[in-house]
């Protein structure tokens, strides 16, 4: 019967169907490679070491930042539920709701700096041609935004005893791990070709 019913589903709404289930599938692989890139700084660099939930260096914020440009409103929710799931493991003392409303800080934030890029940064909406400093412009202000979302309600709840000091170190090791990750990218992508290939041409 189950069988029945999703075959008459896919028939009769078979684009908008499929079109829900590589949603479902991009905010799935978006939830994974955000909270795979939280365990990962955390092994790497260990508990925060300024405030709470500040690291010297951030690189979840570029796997964000990615995330966002690359698939939107699916990479924004994904990067979400990743937060939420991460930040309940980690801080289950401060209750679910702190876990909902950081995790929704998380995938808004960098949603937000992308639609001010586009507004007022001349950021393409389609991402096809960025300029190296539109893109250096738009890293600094999803790092600033997130730092001052996450800051303001930390501080609301006592979290922090310096917002201005929180605020500085969280945005720059924010722009420090976005950098980290384009540099990253940026070497995988222009990566020169293997001798194999040199052999070919040859």
């Amino acid at each position: 019967m189950g069988q029945l019913f999703l075959k008459a589903l896919c028939e009769n709404h078979h684009p908008t169907f499929m079109k829900l289930i590589k949603k479902c599938v991009v905010v799935g692989v978006s939830a994974c490679i955000y909270y795979l890139s939280l365990l990962i700084n955390e092994w790497i660099w260990g508990d925060p070491g300024f405030s709470f939930d500040v690291h010297w260096v951030f690189f979840p914020s570029g796997i964000r930042f990615v995330l966002v440009l690359l698939a939107l409103e699916s990479g924004a929710l994904g990067i979400a539920l990743g937060g939420i799931l991460w930040i309940y493991q980690d801080h289950p003392d401060l209750g679910l709701h702190f876990a909902l409303i950081t995790g929704c800080l998380a995938g808004l934030s960098p949603l937000l700096a992308r639609q001010i890029s586009v507004i007022f940064l001349g950021l393409d909406r389609e991402f096809k041609v960025v300029s190296p400093m539109t893109l250096m412009k738009t890293s600094l202000l999803f790092a600033t935004l997130s730092a001052l979302l996450h800051q303001i309600w930390f501080y609301a709840l006592g979290l922090t005893e310096s917002l201005p000091s929180s605020f500085c170190v969280m945005a720059l090791s924010n722009w420090a791990g976005t950098l980290l990750v384009l540099m990253a990218f940026k070497f995988l992508v222009q990566r020169p070709p293997g001798p194999s290939v040199d052999r070919q041409n040859f």
